[in-house]
């Protein structure tokens, strides 16, 4: 019997599939996927055989994606929240840069979430500002206001949901107090200011009016080699209304005279980090292009 479905989670090699009559079936995927060098991936709309015999229920067929994500692998994605913790463990500004401008290069809505706002007010207010300017829609999360525990699951009905960030950035507890789970939640590391990882697989959870969430493992880095350096500066929406008037058509915002960038940069209208940031991602990817030649 075939069925269709949707992966919820990826655990020990084995594919959890909730099919469209609500049931959950555990699956491997047939050996021709290797072969053509293809994965499933949490998020996959599949079809499956159920056995009814003593056989391993197998997904047959991965159906096309809206997107995919490599950090998380995931697919099929409406919106990824980016946690940016205001302290405990403090933010990286470097890293979640590094985040936003691969997410930028999805078809997908990106979000930054000013999480433990109540540990530094000040701080967090900072932080909302500067992403603010760049021109995304910022969200503030606390755990002690309810209220803007409420404006961000509002976000997640009828969508399906990235929740994407440092480990112990709070990802976890927003998603215990929004599905009233009772999940292993990080702690941070006294030594190195850093989260310690407890969500170890990639999960899709399910709620009320159509919320799909996923919970993944936090990370401590992320590579963007997916992006050109000379399509870098796309991945940075705040540059974009300043492009459009570099002298030099394939400007790359370095040290090109008539750069309209760095002149905003200069003026203030592009905030410092994010420009500074812009820079030495694109003397990485570019050192890394030039080795590919070497």
């Amino acid at each position: 019997m075939n069925k269709k479905g949707r992966i919820t989670k990826l655990l020990g090699g084995f594919y959890y599939v909730m099919a469209e009559d609500g049931e959950v079936y555990e699956t491997r995927a047939r050996g021709i996927f290797r072969h053509q060098k293809r994965k499933p991936v949490v998020g996959d709309y599949v079809e499956l055989l159920i056995d009814e015999g003593d056989r391993l229920n197998s997904v047959e067929e991965i159906f096309p994606r809206k997107n995919s994500l490599l950090r998380p692998p995931v697919a099929n994605v409406d919106q990824i929240l980016v946690f940016i913790p205001t302290a405990n463990p403090k933010y990286n500004l470097f890293l979640v840069d590094k985040m936003l401008a691969y997410y930028e290069q999805k078809n997908v809505l990106v979000v930054p979430v000013v999480s433990k706002c109540d540990l530094d007010p000040e701080e967090a207010s900072r932080l909302r500002k500067l992403y603010e300017a760049c021109g995304y829609d910022v969200m503030a999360l606390s755990e002690a206001d309810q209220a803007s525990v409420k404006a961000l699951k509002e976000m997640l009905y009828d969508k399906t949901t990235v929740l994407s960030g440092v480990s112990g950035s709070g990802k976890t507890t927003f998603l215990n107090h929004v599905l009233n789970l009772d999940m292993e939640t990080g702690t941070v590391s006294e030594k190195t200011n850093r989260g310690k990882h407890t969500t170890r697989h990639t999960e899709i959870f399910t709620g009320e009016k159509g919320i799909y969430l996923f919970d993944t493992p936090g990370f401590s880095s992320i590579e963007i080699d997916s992006i050109s350096s000379e399509n870098l500066d796309e991945h940075f929406r705040e540059f974009i209304p300043f492009m459009r008037n570099c002298k030099f058509q394939d400007c790359r915002h370095m040290k090109e005279p008539g750069c309209a960038v760095r002149d905003a940069y200069e003026k203030g209208e592009i905030p410092s980090s994010r420009f500074e940031n812009y820079m030495r991602f694109y003397e990485e990817l570019r050192e890394k292009e030039n080795e590919k030649w070497r």
